[in-house]
């Protein structure tokens, strides 16, 4: 009866003649019944997985049986789906589910955070009451971050995961999807930032009003014509990326956060203390120095290695330098002892790497010393882990990051 007099309203429903405080209660209505409607799916969901009537459909997953009937994405299928199986364990976030005091969304977000610190779900269910949807995402991720005991450990698990990949739907449309670290994900919005301003500022001047997300994918086709123009070789039209970095003085020079430190990058999240190091010697970093809540310094960590520089290293090292490692493309270049505790941007202290060994270096604790012909890659106590499984560097590869 609900479902037959919920559609009876909409199908009569006169936008038009609706005085706008009207409308404005109607939109609120319509917004519980949504929460309530979207509690009673995922609870249902979640006992048709568990029961494995899904299967009788020919669907290979409870996710794509889900992401069919209800015409979303696996994705999102998935995380309803994770978060009915886990709100169990949570029973004052099931009771605000269950009452429309939650959305979905929220109710996602809250679980994922009081999964790993079940202290915080209280102060989250208020949060959540007077929180944008981003502002509780980003709240939750410090929850996480800070509950975690290694954040190197998280950093891993996430990069694991990281995947690129794109497809047309029905109407021909292209779709590109992306997991990523938070890092590489601010290297990308860095990247891409100064590109959209430009889009936008053309867009003004021709008289055109768009959306930012619009503006942002012409700035991503822009931005792969242009790198493609380029063939890889710089020019002074790039426009300049920059990635801000908000971190504690003392845990920069430390390399590894205490309690009550912060290292991350505003809009993205948390990141490891050893990825904003490794970021002063190969990308422009502006960094925030902090005294716990003052502000102690803003500096520019960034080094740029001049051009000769350069073309000498890549002349020296044509491939990876540490010993056994043939890799030739998509070398990174490292300062041998890091820039953020004294090291020089010269050529004795510089040297070409391959992702996956600057990954060891700077997030596993690998030590590179020596020299051409004398390269010495370890860790204490750890044999040399030599090359993942994946070490292919074609197109499509799934590579390190």
């Amino acid at each position: 009866h609900a479902k037959a007099a919920i559609k009876d309203v909409v199908t009569t429903l006169e936008p038009g003649t609706l005085e706008g405080a009207f409308a404005t209660e109607l939109v609120e209505e319509f917004a519980a019944i949504e929460r309530l409607a979207a509690a009673g799916k995922a609870l249902c969901a979640q006992r048709v997985a568990k029961s494995g009537a899904w299967r009788r459909h020919g669907d290979r997953s409870p996710a794509r049986w889900m992401a069919r009937t209800t015409g979303t994405s696996v994705g999102h299928a998935l995380g309803v789906l994770e978060t009915a199986e886990s709100i169990g364990e949570l029973p004052a976030t099931e009771t605000a589910l269950r009452s429309g005091e939650l959305s979905q969304v929220q109710a996602q977000e809250i679980v994922s955070a009081a999964a790993v610190s079940p202290a915080s779900e209280p102060g989250l269910l208020a949060a959540a009451k007077t929180e944008t949807v981003s502002e509780l995402k980003e709240h939750c991720a410090k929850i996480k971050a800070a509950a975690s005991s290694d954040e190197l450990d998280r950093y891993e698990a996430i990069r694991v995961r990281r995947r690129l990949r794109h497809f047309r739907d029905p109407d021909g449309a292209w779709h590109l999807d992306a997991l990523l670290t938070p890092d590489a994900g601010a290297v990308v919005m860095a990247a891409l930032e100064p590109y959209t301003e430009r889009v936008f500022q053309a867009a003004r001047a021709q008289g055109r009003r768009e959306s930012h997300q619009a503006y942002a994918a012409d700035a991503l086709v822009e931005l792969a014509e242009h790198t493609r123009a380029c063939d890889d070789q710089p020019t002074s039209c790039t426009p300049k990326a920059m990635v801000q970095v908000v971190v504690d003085h003392r845990a920069l020079l430390r390399g590894s956060l205490e309690d009550g430190e912060s290292c991350e990058v505003p809009g993205i999240g948390p990141i490891p203390v050893a990825t904003a190091r490794a970021w002063a010697t190969d990308a422009y970093l502006s960094a925030l120095l902090t005294d716990g809540s003052d502000i102690k310094a803003v500096c520019h960590l960034g080094r740029t290695i001049p051009s000769r520089l350069r073309t000498a290293i890549e002349m020296r090292d044509r491939t990876c330098v540490v010993p056994g490692c043939d890799v030739g493309r998509h070398l990174e270049i490292d300062h041998i002892k890091p820039v953020t505790v004294g090291g020089p941007t010269r050529l004795d202290n510089l040297a070409r790497l391959c992702r996956w060994h600057h990954y060891l270096k700077t997030h596993r604790g690998y030590r590179l010393s020596g020299g051409p012909g004398s390269w010495c890659f370890e860790h204490p106590g750890e044999a040399h882990p030599g090359r993942p499984p994946d070490t292919e560097t074609g197109p499509g590869s799934a590579r390190s990051p």
